[in-house]
C-alpha cells in the first residue's frame, strides 16, 4: 500500500521560481531514490504539496520537510492510503499561480483560491494540471538534464530542457562593422 500526504505550509521567505528550481534540484535525486512522487502548489507565500510512495519513505520525506527551514506553520491537511499513484511521473512536479495551465484549469472550474479547496478537490486540479505538463512533451524532443529519470516518460517543468539547440544557420552574419560593408559594396 502506498502512503499519500497533503500538507500545506507557509514559506518563510518570498518562494519564487529561483528559490523552486533549486529546491528541485536537491529533491528529486532523493525522491527517485526512495521511490517517493510529489507535485506541489506555491503562491510565493504558501505552499501546498502532495507526496505519495512506501510508508517509510513518505515519513522520512515528511520528516525532512518538517525540519526545514523553508516552512512555517506546517500542516497535515490529510494522509490517504491507496494502491495507485496519482503523479506516477513526478518524482517532483511543481506548478504556482504564474503558471498558464494552473490558470486555466482553476478558471475552467470557477475557483479562485487553491488554499480554500478541499484536499480532493486540489489534488483533482493538480493532476489535471501535471498531465497537460506531461502532454506537452514530446519524448523524442527532450531529455532531462539534470537528473537521470527512471521512469517511462518524463515529465515538463522546469528540468525539461531542449536536447541540443537549434544550430545556427551558417551564411548569416548577424554583426558586421560599416568598414566591411563599405569594402564588399566598393568590390
Amino acid at each position: 500500500m502506498l502512503n499519500r500526504i497533503f500538507y500545506e505550509s507557509r514559506a518563510i521567505s518570498r518562494f519564487g521560481p529561483i528559490t523552486l528550481l533549486g529546491l528541485q534540484k536537491r529533491c528529486i535525486q532523493r525522491n527517485l531514490a526512495e521511490d517517493v512522487t510529489s507535485f506541489m502548489f506555491s503562491d510565493q507565500k504558501r505552499i501546498f504539496q502532495v507526496l505519495e510512495g512506501p510508508d517509510k519513505a513518505v515519513e522520512a520525506t515528511m520528516a525532512r520537510i518538517a525540519d526545514n527551514r523553508l516552512h512555517d506553520n506546517l500542516k497535515v491537511r490529510a494522509i490517504m492510503r491507496g494502491s495507485e499513484r496519482k503523479f506516477k511521473h513526478w518524482p517532483f512536479g511543481a506548478t504556482n499561480t504564474d503558471d498558464p495551465d494552473f490558470k486555466r484549469v482553476m478558471n475552467a472550474g470557477l475557483m479562485t483560491d487553491f488554499f480554500a479547496l478541499d484536499v480532493l478537490q486540489a489534488e483533482k486540479v493538480l493532476g489535471i494540471i501535471s498531465s497537460r505538463k506531461r502532454r506537452a512533451v514530446k519524448v523524442d524532443e527532450y531529455s532531462l538534464k539534470l537528473r537521470n529519470f527512471s521512469r517511462q516518460r518524463p515529465p515538463r517543468g522546469f528540468f525539461a530542457v531542449p536536447e541540443k539547440p537549434a544550430p545556427l544557420k551558417t551564411g548569416r552574419v548577424f554583426f558586421q562593422s560599416t568598414k566591411r560593408k563599405q569594402a564588399a559594396a566598393g568590390a
